[in-house]
């Protein structure tokens, strides 16, 4: 028998080993991630490029060629089926219009089963299900068959996962299976998706081992970038739900890699991912990919992913903003100590001097204490210099989190005012809209899109950033002036709370500054914005180099 001390120390060092070898590892994926994120610009234009190439051919297809016609806009949906949501239904909707032309049966399942993917993937489940229930059962063959009880399950799970009431969630939960079940009854042997759906069963069922080994048995094999995605994201789930931490963050970042590098936007991954990191303390990381996340749930339209985010995206910020105040906490008590530790100091050194003046009293060493002292004092100024100074960067702190406090107070009410807005006249459109297309009047619906006035909206929504601005800067635009020479101060119209030059530098006052950003934002094209910015600056007193910063220094938000 061996040393017991001896192996215990060793087995402590092989787990010392170990746990920093898989630190290295996740921060490496990580990386690997924002990387791609940073390159998630390219990978959008790639996908932009073959959907274009795909509206070239379509545009350049006969009109009475149906087939090539369908089999084209079938391509383009599956682009857009997990890159934009609106895109998407558009050319379901095309393959709905080409395959009634065609009355083939088998099309107009398929147009169906587009119709209910992208309501499914939206969070339209009753739209979903309505669709669903539009195919005729006798025209089901093939492939739809799997396709068509894949997306029911898909959609009975959701409504399960969202739903808070046990009698339902239950219900809909054995609906679910039911459904995967007859998915699987209708998939080939040693196809990806019966294999995939073996194993989802599985871990459906409580079979969480059985299911882990499947999965990782596919990643052996050749799969898409898009399936291994899934198959990682599953692999996540499963080691999430086990407790293991690391390795859920590392299935789950491999398929967050593999979703912005094929330019997925309906995606969890990122989701969940954020969640674990925002758990793990890792505050940084959470908040620039919850960040991705809802850029990306934004662009796709996905309203469920929207609320995911909009459930952990407020705690991360709410967690940096309290770490920054225990941070100053902490810097404030190191500052009270170093005081005190210098009281001490001085306490100390004065009475060394006291006693030294009474056992000598000669004029020599009374001099030596004298200069002694006067380094003390020496020194005792340059701690208040620096206690002085450490003050002064605690208030411009103070300041700032003022600041961005009352800005993200503010504009996120701003924020949710204006998209409650936008969603309330949405729904009622969508709502108009459906109801003029179920009773037949077609013509109606036209005219009521036709009425729908795009440019009076972004015109209104500007106004009201208008008036949420200067509501938060009240003096923005005498400051402004105050930078500008007096022949080319700004004048606004009757009526008119900013125009487009202080709109443009109310933007970077908020902290936006790149033009392509504030350019999306306005609608203007980049090289406007670049114009507007030269004009300006231009008839500023000052150094064309340092208006801008003049203007941020200068613009006082409201108290």
């Amino acid at each position: 028998m061996g040393n017991p001390i001896k192996h215990s120390f060793i087995l402590l060092i092989l787990l010392l080993v170990a746990s920093l070898q898989a630190n290295g590892q996740e921060a490496g994926e990580l990386d690997r991630l924002f990387r791609a994120i940073d390159d998630s610009g390219r990978h959008d234009a790639k996908k932009n490029e073959i959907i274009d190439s795909l509206k070239s051919v379509l545009k350049g297809l006969p009109k009475n060629n149906y087939a090539g016609q369908f089999a084209v806009s079938q391509h383009l949906f599956d682009q857009y089926s997990v890159f934009k949501r609106d895109s998407a239904f558009t050319y379901a909707l095309r393959t709905k219009q080409v395959a009634e032309r065609t009355a083939d049966p088998s099309l107009i399942v398929k147009s169906y089963l587009n119709l209910a993917n992208i309501c499914v993937s939206a969070g339209m489940y009753k739209e979903g299900i309505d669709y669903l229930s539009s195919v005729n059962p006798e025209d089901i063959t093939g492939d739809n068959g799997s396709l068509y009880y894949g997306l029911l399950g898909r959609c009975y799970s959701d409504m399960a996962e969202y739903s808070t009431i046990p009698l339902f969630s239950s219900k809909y939960n054995l609906l679910a299976r039911q459904n995967r079940i007859k998915a699987l009854e209708l998939t080939d042997d040693g196809t990806f998706f019966n294999s995939f759906l073996k194993a989802f069963n599985s871990y459906k069922d409580g079979k969480s081992m059985q299911a882990k080994d499947a999965f990782l048995g596919l990643l052996e094999t050749t799969i898409g970038d898009r399936d291994r995605a899934l198959v990682n994201y599953m692999l996540g789930e499963i080691y999430n739900e086990m407790g293991d931490v690391r390795l859920a963050i590392s299935y789950y970042t491999k398929a967050a890699i593999s979703d912005v590098q094929v330019s997925t936007k309906e995606s969890l991954a990122l989701i969940r991912l954020s969640e674990l990191l925002f758990k793990d303390k890792k505050l940084k990381e959470a908040s620039a990919i919850i960040t991705k996340a809802y850029e990306d749930a934004q662009f796709y339209g996905a309203q469920q992913r929207k609320l995911q985010v909009g459930a952990i995206l407020p705690l991360i910020e709410q967690e940096i903003v309290e770490n920054s105040e225990r941070e100053r906490k902490r810097l404030y008590i190191q500052y009270i100590g170093a005081i005190i530790f210098s009281i001490i100091v001085i306490c100390f050194l004065v009475l060394v001097f006291i006693q030294n003046r009474r056992i000598k009293k000669a004029r020599k060493i009374i001099a030596a204490a004298h200069s002694d002292l006067e380094k003390i004092n020496n020194e005792l100024v340059k701690v208040n210099g620096q206690v002085r100074a450490r003050n002064e960067e605690i208030q411009q702190i103070n300041s700032q989190l003022f600041e961005a406090n009352k800005i993200k107070e503010e504009y996120l009410g701003f924020f949710f005012t204006q998209y409650d807005d936008i969603f309330e006249k949405f729904n009622e459109f969508i709502s108009n809209i459906g109801a003029e297309i179920d009773a037949g009047n077609y013509a109606r619906a036209k005219s009521r899109v036709s009425r729908y006035d795009l440019k009076r909206e972004k015109e209104k929504l500007l106004h009201n950033f208008d008036t949420a601005f200067v509501s938060l800067f009240p003096n923005y635009i005498a400051e402004f002036n105050a930078l500008l020479r007096e022949e080319e101060q700004i004048t606004l119209k009757e009526g008119q709370i900013l125009n487009k030059e202080l709109r443009i530098f109310a933007l970077m006052r908020l902290g936006i500054t790149h033009n392509e950003k504030i350019a999306q934002i306005l609608g203007y094209s980049v090289n406007s914005i670049y114009s507007y910015k030269t004009r300006v600056r231009s008839k500023s007193k000052i150094e064309n180099e340092g208006f801008d910063k003049k203007l941020l220094m200068n613009t006082s938000i409201k108290q």
